[in-house]
């Protein structure tokens, strides 16, 4: 009788730790993830950083000159200590985007094939690649010299950091490698997963048209520095690049992602310019002046609001100084909509990339008065625009090729600035390379900085906690400083923006 008395709670304690052990386990969230989800997951993470317009996140609005701040000017100013964007954008990119395109391709290539083929799953993983090459490529071109072959590692704490143009060029030999993989007979992530192109056969053609036109962007990045070397990759690219014009907001060549309408998969424009009910930005004089002089037909498509009303007129607001929201040109909150989609490229970015190759003596087709044409008309349609807009825009002496001002990269450079909008990044890295438009620095400016920053600082937390490499990469590229010029920055303009 003792032994089965024994027997019971022995029986019973085991079934008792068994149903707490249960306890421990959250039977409400997923314990595993899809490859493709991680991926999805990832795109999003991408997308939310580079557009934000949240100045503890993404500041590139504000060093490319298209908004002013209004209360707290602190960020115009370029001070990147105070709210340390530095590095809430390196932890983000590495942390949410990086590491979880890592995963996505371990989580890919472990994942039995099951009602999938070979080259499906080939091609999800070559998407993936893609987009870590892009997200990449980011770091590299905000920062210089990172950690690479040994970041991504929780074995290592305190990685190294990288060269920078080695790392760069690695990236177009994996970008090569991933562009070599994607077979145009099959599909990639599949409808559920690719939110970009949608999956499917379709979704691959569309995936290998993105793939080459960064890999024109990156090699025109690298043009000032090494010619010989951006020659092949800015040929190779150029036949396979987006090529669908774009005639209205829904049509043509683009990668392009569109939102939901509740939070919290709100378009971050929208999230931060209404859905956080502060009045934080005006836009700059510098753009709305410019585009007032040429009666740009893009400023009510950019959803302006005019002062003194519907007949008003636009009027841009100071940069680095506390501008009155009511008194300047801001975005109409009306306008802009939680489901509104972000651009990550697209045709027209495409057509100012070969104008400028075009001009930069590469083999790529067309003339660039043609690409540079292409481009403004694409700007303006997508915004609401019409062909009679274009072209009455692209008639003024002040516009057209053959009379604007100044060098290609001034003609160039100043109507990608002006077409780039909402796409900080995008316009902030276009103006590094081609140093146009003239952006001169607000006289207010914070003094560690000599000019509208070039590049973000690493982050102050490095210098105690990976110390050695960190001063190691200071030395490196010059100087830990905001007004160090990359090791692509090589443009024969070189000028100082600083104001004097």
């Amino acid at each position: 009788m003792k032994k089965i008395l024994i027997s019971l709670l022995v029986f019973i304690s085991f079934a008792a730790c068994q149903k707490l052990d249960q306890l421990n386990k959250n039977t409400k969230d997923a314990s595993s993830v899809p490859g493709e989800a991680l991926f999805n997951g990832a795109t999003r993470a991408l997308l939310d950083q580079l557009f934000t317009f949240n100045v503890n996140d993404n500041n590139t609005e504000l060093f490319a000159q298209h908004f002013a701040e209004t209360t707290y000017p602190n960020e115009s100013d370029y001070d990147m200590v105070t709210r340390p964007i530095p590095a809430t954008h390196m932890n983000i990119m590495y942390r949410n985007v990086l590491m979880n395109y890592k995963e996505a391709a371990r989580v890919l290539k472990a994942t039995p094939l099951v009602g999938m083929s070979q080259q499906q799953r080939d091609n999800e993983l070559a998407i993936n690649e893609i987009m870590a090459v892009y997200a990449w490529s980011n770091v590299v071109e905000t920062y210089g010299n990172v950690p690479y072959t040994e970041a991504l590692d929780y074995t290592k704490p305190n990685p190294k950091y990288d060269d920078g143009l080695t790392i760069y060029k690695n990236l177009i030999s994996r970008l090569n490698a991933a562009i070599a993989k994607l077979d145009p007979n099959y599909g990639g992530m599949g409808a559920g997963y690719d939110n970009v192109f949608g999956g499917g056969v379709d979704g691959t053609a569309k995936w290998i048209k993105f793939a080459n036109t960064l890999k024109l962007r990156m090699g025109l990045m690298l043009s000032d520095l090494d010619a010989t070397y951006a020659k092949n990759i800015i040929e190779s690219a150029a036949p396979n690049v987006f090529s669908d014009p774009i005639t209205s907001h829904t049509t043509g060549d683009k990668f392009a992602v569109a939102f939901l309408p509740d939070s919290p998969n709100q378009n971050p424009v929208y999230t931060e310019i209404v859905g956080s009910g502060r009045s934080d930005y005006v836009v700059t004089s510098n753009l709305v002046n410019a585009m007032n002089t040429l009666n740009d037909p893009r400023r009510d498509g950019y959803m302006w609001t005019k002062v003194g009303g519907v007949t008003g007129v636009y009027k841009g607001g100071k940069q680095g100084a506390s501008n009155s929201y009511n008194a300047y040109t801001h975005v109409d909150n009306l306008r802009l909509t939680p489901t509104s989609e972000v651009v990550l490229m697209d045709y027209t970015e495409v057509e100012f990339l070969l104008a400028e190759a075009v001009e930069r003596g590469f083999n790529v087709g067309g003339t660039a008065e043609t690409h540079y044409n292409n481009a403004i008309k694409s700007s303006i349609k997508y915004w609401g625009g019409s062909d009679a807009d274009a072209a009455a825009y692209l008639a003024q002496p002040a516009v057209a090729y053959t009379t604007a001002s100044g060098t290609w990269r001034e003609k160039i450079g100043t109507q990608a600035w002006y077409a780039y909008y909402f796409r900080g990044f995008t316009a902030w890295t276009s103006w590094r390379r081609l140093d146009y438009p003239r952006l001169i620095a607000p006289q207010k400016h914070v003094p560690a900085v000599n000019g509208v920053p070039v590049r973000y600082t690493y982050a102050v937390s490095e210098q105690t906690l990976n110390s050695t490499n960190y001063n190691a990469a200071a030395t490196a590229i010059g100087g830990d400083r905001a007004d160090t010029r990359l090791f692509w920055d090589k443009g024969p303009e070189n000028y100082d923006s600083s104001f004097k």
